[in-house]
């Protein structure tokens, strides 16, 4: 992995990298003149020597040089490619670099020349904070560790194409065994940012990503920064054998059932947890399982899957990477994977309203149940479930804007319901958090007592509604826990309507806001299409 520094990025010269490209390149167009004439001066050989074991070995000779120097040309055309890329990008990067160093020694700032961290001026620290100004400096010099970020991504990203297109001492070029990609190497990529992930998953051969996929399937499918569509992949075998696991450890639970009624009483209270709880796992995949299956409705994605403690599952219906509106909906306390079921047909429902709303535009809506949720509302007044929930779903946002695959970036919106909105309230807080809009549906509170708190989003992007008669209203209140509720208009959130749900069943408003015909539906599909008013 890269370890550029912010000086490395400021003091980066073009000149070198573009002259060793033209030389890579003058390389490439000589070889492909040679093939050019080894395929003339030799093609007529069976003709004029047709016959004999000498004849049949010139004649294989001649089309293994032949195809060893065809090619040798690709490999050195790309390294000549990515070379010049290099040096387009790294300048482009240096000149960043340079604007927002410069914006932080006018502002008196502190710039980590190896990080690219900024400190405020003492002077602010004793003036007790920053104006408007200083906030505003500070808010662009929040960028610069990651232009650092960045460059390293890029210098890895050649490397790896260099590595890749080198000839080998030993046999030249095109001719030698790739290594494959270790569990060691892909384990190391836990440790990269999602972009720094898809700049090494894209120097691959495609080949090589073909053999992490079939190996190392479990590892590929959780990287944040990993297309959408090789994800899926990846995850599709992991919920086939951990489905395969289940089944049988659900068959032999089941097994001589006579025998369980001379084990004492609690053992059998535990088998007969055990066998409950696989029977609900296994339920929550069988729901996955069809969705993902089914013909008669718009692809799925399965983008992450788990069936330890209670699981997780991330499901997308339409290609985040390719669509041009992206919904994350985040599920609250309850959530399991036994309920996946339930978690779907909202995405579904989301899908389809957006769909309408949007008219031509593709929108992709996420399941995302990739963290620990409360079990019960009596879990749901702490904040651990959403500190430990909030930077995983930090990660996913950036991941979804790595792989990204589109002339232009695409809206991302974060939905959260009830305890879901408290862990993007988590996130938000942090100035990276990589949404164009949150919306907060149901919520208990979400960490912060203002909109403008929520660092990483422009106030009039953030959402909230509660109907009426959602029983979340009696619950007592966790203000000085999770924050003032984002419903009520002190908060600066922008509210919106929803049916107000039934009195005399308060638990059923709290989940009545995806039924049919709900006001709720409209306006959300309205805000994650960017035409709310």
């Amino acid at each position: 992995m890269s370890d550029l520094t912010l000086r490395d990025v400021l003091d980066f010269r073009p000149d070198p990298w573009h002259e060793s490209a033209r030389v890579w390149g003058q390389l490439a167009q000589g070889i492909d003149d040679a093939a050019e004439q080894l395929i003339r001066g030799s093609r007529d050989l069976v003709h004029v020597w047709p016959d004999g074991r000498a004849s049949a070995a010139a004649v294989g000779k001649g089309e293994a040089l032949r195809a060893e120097v065809s090619n040798a040309y690709n490999p050195a055309k790309r390294v000549a490619d990515a070379l010049e890329q290099h040096a387009y990008a790294m300048v482009g990067l240096r000149r960043q670099a340079e604007e927002i160093v410069a914006s932080a020694r006018v502002a008196g700032y502190r710039v980590d020349m190896v990080t690219g961290a900024t400190a405020p001026p003492p002077s602010a620290d004793m003036a007790g904070g920053l104006d408007r100004a200083s906030r505003a400096t500070e808010s662009v010099l929040q960028y610069l560790p990651t232009v650092v970020e960045y460059a390293r991504a890029q210098d890895d990203a050649t490397a790896n194409a260099i590595a890749v297109n080198v000839p080998s001492p030993r046999v030249g070029f095109g001719t030698g065994q790739l290594d494959g990609v270790s569990r060691g190497v892909l384990e190391a990529q836990a440790g990269r940012s999602p972009a720094e992930i898809h700049a090494w998953w894209e120097s691959l051969t495609p080949l090589q990503q073909e053999q992490a996929l079939r190996e190392f399937p479990d590892l590929v499918g959780q990287l944040d920064g990993i297309p959408i569509s090789d994800r899926d992949v990846a995850n599709r075998t992991v919920l086939e054998r951990q489905s395969d696991l289940l089944q049988q450890a659900f068959r032999a639970a089941n097994e001589h059932p006579y025998d369980h009624e001379l084990l004492p009483a609690d053992t059998r209270l535990l088998l007969e947890r055990g066998r409950a709880e696989l029977a609900s796992k296994l339920r929550g995949i069988d729901a996955i399982t069809s969705r993902l299956n089914d013909p008669n409705r718009p692809e799925a994605y399965l983008i992450g899957f788990s069936s330890d403690g209670d699981g997780r599952a991330i499901v997308s219906v339409g290609n985040p990477d390719t669509a041009e509106n992206v919904l994350t909906y985040v599920p609250g306390t309850g959530e399991q994977l036994s309920s996946a079921g339930g978690g779907l047909k909202r995405m579904d429902a989301m899908a389809q309203d957006a769909a309408w709303a949007a008219g031509g535009e593709k929108t992709s809506v996420v399941y995302w149940y990739g963290y620990d949720a409360p079990d019960a509302i009596s879990d749901a007044g702490g904040e651990s479930y959403a500190e430990g929930g909030g930077p995983v779903l930090d990660r996913f946002q950036s991941g979804l804007r790595a792989t990204h695959d589109a002339e232009s970036p695409s809206r991302n919106t974060v939905l959260g319901h009830s305890y879901g909105s408290t862990v993007i309230g988590h996130a938000a807080r942090d100035s990276d958090f990589d949404a164009d809009a949150v919306v907060f549906v149901g919520s208990p509170g979400v960490g912060v007592d203002h909109a403008s708190e929520l660092a990483g989003l422009r106030p009039d992007q953030v959402w909230a509604t509660t109907a009426k008669h959602d029983i979340i209203g009696l619950v007592p209140d966790w203000g000085s826990t999770h924050g003032k509720d984002p419903s009520e208009a002190d908060f600066g959130a922008r509210v919106f309507r929803s049916d107000p749900g039934s009195f005399s069943d308060m638990t059923g408003a709290h989940s009545a806001y995806w039924e049919e015909n709900n006001t709720a539906r409209t306006n959300i599909a309205e805000i994650v299409t960017g035409q709310a008013g």
